[in-house]
């Protein structure tokens, strides 16, 4: 399977070395000193049974790595309208692009259903130039679970985690989605495909907006805010 993963910092990183120690060819997209780190030295894993270290492709050229399987997009969502016009050499008839950032996604009303099918939300795609560059019939909704940070460029501090649930944007179960998820779940990840991919994603969007400022102000991770009794509180 040919994986590309855009934006390779901290949780890219992770999913391209899991992918990649499993078998499969990975090519990590990033920039600037994590690009030189990836290059030099690969990937490192840190997590509670020590260090893994693996090197996957890296490269900041997109027609370098040509046509691939799946695209995942791991940048930050407002990277997106730069970003995307520049993925097209890796696009090829049947690439499935999987959608893994937080919050409400530039597609969220494409194949919904009901009085808001595929509304354009100019906010998150303002000049629809995101939507141009991605048919969105290619999107797999991605909801990522797992708690990472970038000790240094190339070196994955995996805190917690290991699930990247999945699903297709009208809730069918198709045979890309089960690949995927079989690939995934072959690299140690858990992948389940949901029906309602929309609900994990405000899940998930809940939970950051519950947890993230305590977070910022008591400096704390998940773990301690939710053990302590006053942030648990």
């Amino acid at each position: 399977m040919k994986i590309a993963i855009v934006g390779a910092g901290a949780i890219g990183s992770y999913l391209g070395a899991k992918l990649s120690l499993a078998g499969q060819e990975v090519f990590l997209i990033a920039r600037g000193q994590q690009l030189q780190a990836l290059q030099k030295d690969g990937v490192t894993i840190r997590d509670d049974y020590g260090e893994t270290k693996t090197r996957p492709v890296a490269t900041d050229s997109y027609s370098e790595v040509g046509p691939v399987d799946y695209v995942f997009l791991t940048v930050k969502a407002y990277s997106l309208t730069e970003i995307a016009p520049q993925i097209s050499p890796m696009l090829g008839e049947d690439t499935a692009v999987v959608s893994a950032q937080n919050g409400i996604p530039w597609w969220y009303f494409y194949r919904h259903g009901g009085l808001w099918e595929d509304k354009k939300l100019h906010t998150l795609d303002p000049n629809g130039d995101i939507r141009r560059a991605i048919d969105p019939k290619r999107i797999i909704g991605c909801i990522v679970y797992p708690s990472t940070y970038l000790a240094e460029p190339g070196v994955v501090v995996h805190v917690e985690g290991n699930r990247f649930a999945i699903g297709e944007l009208n809730g069918d179960t198709t045979d890309r989605c089960r690949q995927l998820s079989r690939v995934l779940i072959a690299s140690g990840l858990k992948s389940p495909i949901r029906s309602r991919i929309r609900d994990d994603m405000w899940a998930k969007l809940i939970g950051n907006v519950a947890f993230n400022p305590i977070s910022a102000v008591t400096k704390s991770t998940l773990s301690e805010i939710t053990s302590d009794p006053l942030t648990r509180k």
